[in-house]
């Protein structure tokens, strides 16, 4: 990991050296070896197939498939395409409720096929949709749940797919975190119709850019192929409306190597989290997200709520002073989707509805948690915010807090 200064005796946002030499960011792509790159690649040289359907692709969808225990896999140029494409291939219309508490490709997609997104209050704990609060937002006009399993964690996807059979409606999950997750002894992509993932670079999985919808029934892989594929059924035909969302071999090829490590991956972040929480649990004024129970975690992400009056600063003011130390903290997911300027105007992103994920969005903070992290670079993060919560008066009155 990087390069820890030792020798310090003051916090860096009050005069004293950074706690790390260089910044540490809250994650980091997990990499094969150069070696077993170059084998993957070394196929697509020889063939000279780098796109529309290779062997590479069609191998990687095939491992994810058995990875992920659901019916079907199909890869994507990146996770809002597979995103877009998983709507369309259900013939929605109107409205679809969604969370605003997401990353924006999450509403985007919604509203790229021409559906209207209607925002729903997350549960206070868990950070998801609340499935109550979505039963009070249904009209005659909903068409389906689009829920995101925040941080890898799994929604109530009982109480949803509960609320989705009696009112019939579709339910897509924006599973973009969620990589080998489970809920109730099932795979996460096997609850609802289906589920997009994003293999971006930031995620567990990768590659690189990247992304695939998936579901537990293979008789929506036809019609999702052939949106993907600008709706082409073969060389004389085009049945329909499509787009080009195809992964290519060099990107597959970066998958399927990057598909051996990430158990390792996912064991490694499960240590750094459960020493975090060890570390940080017991200080006056923080708070964890809640995971879901019944659910098998992929710790792809480490979170923090910062109340200001119990902590003593807010959550702007600890991540200012930890990025003095060079620690790279994330206010994830901070504005609300509701307050961006396409939609802050429609009735659901007012703010009297949506008050559990203004709290939330105001308080979070994603920590660093990756493999190339260590025990003792989560020591030395978590000393750093023990110090500043001590500080917090003299930091208050340095910066005029």
């Amino acid at each position: 990991m990087t390069t820890v200064v030792k020798s310090r005796h003051m916090l860096a946002c009050l005069g004293g050296a950074p706690a790390f030499a260089e910044p540490v960011f809250i994650g980091r792509p997990r990499l094969p070896e150069a070696g077993a790159f170059a084998e993957q690649v070394a196929s697509v040289f020889r063939c000279r197939w780098l796109t529309n359907d290779g062997a590479l692709v069609r191998q990687l969808e095939k491992r994810l498939r058995l990875r992920l225990g659901v019916g079907f896999c199909a890869a994507f140029c990146n996770g809002t395409t597979a995103l877009q494409v998983a709507l369309r291939s259900l013939d929605l219309s109107g409205e679809v409720i969604t969370t605003p508490f997401t990353f924006p490709a999450t509403v985007h997609a919604i509203e790229w096929i021409g559906l209207t997104p209607v925002f729903c209050d997350v549960d206070r704990d868990t950070y998801n949709l609340d499935p109550a609060h979505a039963a009070a937002l249904l009209s005659s006009r909903t068409s389906a749940l689009v829920p995101v399993h925040v941080f890898g964690n799994p929604c109530d996807v009982v109480a949803i797919q509960q609320l989705a059979a009696a009112k019939g409606l579709k339910v897509v999950y924006d599973a973009a975190h969620a990589f080998g997750v489970s809920c109730h002894g099932r795979p996460i992509g096997c609850w609802g119709d289906l589920s997009a993932f994003s293999f971006h670079a930031t995620k567990l999985f990768h590659t690189a850019e990247g992304g695939a919808v998936v579901g537990p029934d293979a008789k929506f892989l036809r019609r999702v192929a052939l949106l993907r594929n600008f709706g082409i059924a073969n060389e004389e035909e085009v049945s329909g409306v499509g787009t080009n969302g195809k992964l290519s071999e060099l990107h597959a090829a970066l998958g399927l190597a990057v598909l051996d490590l990430v158990d390792g991956e996912i064991a490694t972040r499960a240590r750094l989290s459960a020493h975090y929480r060890e570390r940080l649990g017991q200080i006056e004024g923080l708070r964890f997200q809640r995971l879901t129970p019944g659910a098998v975690a992929n710790h792809a992400y480490f979170t923090i709520e910062v109340d200001p009056t119990a902590f003593g600063l807010t959550r702007d003011q600890l991540h200012a002073a930890l990025r003095a130390e060079n620690i790279v903290t994330r206010k994830y997911f901070f504005p609300l989707c509701s307050d961006n300027e396409h939609y802050r105007a429609v009735p659901s992103a007012d703010r009297g509805r949506l008050g559990n994920a203004h709290e939330i969005a105001a308080r979070i903070l994603c920590l660093p948690c990756h493999g190339d992290l260590t025990g003792a670079d989560v020591d030395r993060i978590a000393d750093c915010i023990l110090a500043i919560r001590a500080a917090a008066p003299r930091i208050r009155q340095v910066h005029r807090l």
